[in-house]
């Protein structure tokens, strides 16, 4: 019972954790939106939404419900008890799973007997519990920046100090029912992560070891449990395991150790399958600093060392040294020692601060060398983001989000902070390249509702979160065109082109569509003379044929060995997002030939049809001429089209003269009658210096 009890306290610290870290540190989870996350929950039994249909994923989390989670995530037994608190009566939804809970020493109670089951749960409460639970004493030493209250403010730097939260600018906000989710998301993940299967074990360094796998993992971002790997000496001493990094091929990994005393047997125990190697010799490579200083929320800075570095050197303020009177004002080493967090004095916006570092020393004692070509950017901005616009696409049903200024992606892309009434759900958040404006896709809308949408906790880039952003309606688009994607461009001919989308086209959509820009070799096209015929490719209705001509009606526009760059529009609904409008195609030396019969084929004793290479128009009677092997001439009644500027490929011919059995015919053409489909170039009726004849039996 003392070893279950152990397990159910462990996972709970590591929901907890899960609950306050970013999302995109999440592993292989973050593949799926919060949404998908959480009906995968809710399949489970897990998590359930409410009476309307609704996961509310931007409430605020309830005392109960986190032990209602708990209790399901852990599959608590259930034992009858007397109520533990006056609060939460037997009648309670929650009362079952609040006494599990608190039996297994996983919640406590706020006062006597007391409970506040729908009380909120902020972060620094989390923070609190969390280090209480895992024996934190002390104040920490790294420095809290935003907003605190003054009995966690100890707890939170303990907590921000072994990474166990975030950094936020305020840690008095309430949890919402989004990190729920993918907290429990993220352990009911991890309870279920299939064992790693290594090919063998190499070490890098004295303090890195690299682990080839035999299966590829996928991990968007590439970071596993350090806990997963026990690494010992033969003499039975453990070396901490700080970091383990995914290699970009997904086939290794690299984990980040204590420093290894060299010629020494070791062992690495990885999910429980031992490996054993001889580590290399004493360590004698310095240190360097792999990157520029990097840029964290609430005017905090990274930087990044090669190896783990000996905290005395690294936190010391005299080895850093700022340009024009900028001074350090906190430093922090990181638990894999291999970060250096930091903070200044007052900063003048916009002015360039140069950053020189010095003697730091590696866990082995060597020495780095002086870097002073490291620099900050200023920034004083205090400012909160806001939502400047919010409107819908009445073609595609996107809602588009306008920031006033830039926000941080991280936060950005998260659905979580999107929250739309009457049941309507954002599936996927994406920040556009302007670094302001985000595009929402929900699920289906219904047809003359409006909706209203709540925006919140989404920080700008120097991390001031914005207030929540309520009451933005928007009018439901119910059936919105479905989303058009450019999929390649072909150059058929010379001055043809071959365009295909990823849907069908309507045929306001083939009429407009065009090319705005075009590039030769990198080099802008002019197009101003350029005319263009457009029309549907046979047999699909997701592709167009598009042929050009300027002052010559075959011109060599699309010449061979040439590379072009085509930006469409003009398709309804098209993506035009990151470039997508745009194609790469190659140039080709076939001539756009013009069209001929193909074959003549005797359907009846009184009639003919001609088949034609590509489509035509103003066909008419008068552009064939039949005669038999005899030289008679057969009389043709008329063209059963009837259509003149009709676009067709084949044609019917009814006959005055009846042809006879078992006899040859040819046919032959008359010029400046039938074109192709465009108008520009007629029906070929030389062959060389002679009459091109198609020739049919009947």
């Amino acid at each position: 019972m003392r070893n279950l009890m152990r397990n159910f306290i462990a996972v709970t610290l590591a929901f907890m954790m899960l609950i306050s870290v970013p999302f995109t540190a999440l592993g292989a989870s973050s593949n799926l939106s919060t949404e998908q996350k959480y009906e995968v929950l809710k399949q489970k039994k897990i998590i359930t939404g409410f009476t309307d249909g609704s996961s509310r994923l931007y409430d605020s989390m309830t005392r109960e419900q986190l032990a209602v989670v708990l209790f399901r995530l852990l599959e608590l037994s259930t034992q009858a008890t007397s109520p533990s608190y006056d609060d939460v009566l037997k009648t309670r939804w929650s009362y079952n799973e609040i006494q599990m809970v608190s039996r297994a020493g996983l919640m406590n109670g706020t006062n006597t007997r007391l409970f506040s089951p729908a009380d909120n749960v902020t972060v620094e409460q989390l923070a609190a519990v969390f280090v209480r639970s895992n024996s934190l004493s002390g104040g920490g030493t790294t420095p809290v920046t935003g907003k605190v209250s003054k009995w966690a403010r100890g707890a939170v730097s303990l907590a921000l100090e072994h990474n166990l939260i975030p950094r936020l600018s305020d840690y008095t906000v309430d949890a919402t029912r989004g990190l729920l989710v993918e907290a429990a998301y993220a352990v009911y993940d991890e309870m279920n992560i299939e064992p790693l299967h290594v090919r063998s074990i190499e070490q890098i360094s004295n303090q890195s070891v690299r682990v080839n796998l035999l299966q590829w993992i996928n991990y968007s971002d590439p970071n596993l449990e350090a806990s997963r790997f026990i690494l010992k000496d033969v003499y039975g001493n453990n070396r901490n395991v700080y970091q383990a990094t995914v290699s970009q091929d997904g086939m290794s990994i690299v984990l980040w150790t204590d420093r290894q005393a060299g010629g020494v047997v070791h062992t690495l125990t990885i999910d429980g399958i031992t490996w054993s190697y001889v580590s290399a010799s004493d360590d004698a490579t310095k240190p360097t600093i792999v990157a520029q200083p990097v840029k964290l929320p609430n005017k905090t800075y990274e930087i990044t060392f090669s190896e783990p570095v000996e905290v005395n050197s690294a936190t010391h303020s005299s080895n850093y040294q700022f340009s024009n009177g900028l001074r350090m004002s906190t430093l922090q080493l990181s638990a894999d020692q291999r970060k250096v967090v930091f903070t200044t004095s007052e900063q003048s916006d916009g002015r360039t601060y140069q950053l020189t570092i010095r003697n730091i020393k590696d866990l082995a004692g060597n020495v780095m060398d002086t870097r002073n070509d490291l620099y900050i950017q200023g920034n004083n901005d205090d400012t909160k983001p806001k939502v400047s616009e919010v409107r819908i696409d009445v073609t595609t049903a996107l809602v588009t989000v306008k920031f006033s200024e830039k926000v941080d992606p991280q936060y950005a892309n998260q659905t979580y902070h999107y929250v739309i009434d009457k049941g309507l759900v954002v599936t996927q958040a994406t920040l556009d390249s302007d670094g302001k404006t985000v595009t929402l896709r929900t699920t289906p809308q219904q047809d003359a509702v409006y909706y209203t949408l709540t925006v919140s906790g989404i920080p700008d880039l120097a991390g001031n979160v914005m207030d929540s952003s309520t009451n933005w309606k928007f009018g439901a688009v119910a059936n919105p065109v479905t989303q058009a994607i450019l999929q390649s461009i072909v150059a058929i001919n010379k001055n043809t082109i071959e365009i295909t989308f990823n849907r069908a086209l309507s045929d306001t959509d083939v009429k407009n569509v065009k090319l705005t820009a075009l590039t030769d070799n990198g080099e802008k096209v002019t197009m101003s003379d350029w005319d263009s015929y457009v029309q549907r490719k046979p047999g699909t209705d997701r592709t167009v044929i598009v042929q050009y001509r300027n002052k010559s009606s075959n011109p060599n526009l699309f010449q061979t060995g040439h590379v072009y760059t085509a930006t469409l529009a003009g398709v309804s609904g098209l993506e035009t997002s990151n470039g997508s409008n745009q194609a790469v195609f190659a140039g080709t030396n076939a001539d756009n030939v013009s069209p001929y019969v193909t074959q003549v084929i005797a359907i009846s004793r009184n009639s003919v049809k001609v088949i034609f290479s590509e489509p035509v128009t103003n066909v008419s009677a008068r552009a064939f001429r039949i005669w038999n092997n005899d030289g008679n001439r057969v009389d043709i009644d008329r063209d059963a089209l009837n259509e003149k500027g009709k676009v067709v490929n084949e044609i019917i011919l009814p006959l005055n003269d009846e042809l006879r059995g078992n006899s040859g015919y040819q046919m032959q053409f008359n010029p400046d009658v039938i074109t192709d489909a465009a108008g520009w170039n007629g029906l070929k009726t030389m062959e060389g210096s002679n009459p091109y004849i198609a020739y049919f039996n009947v």
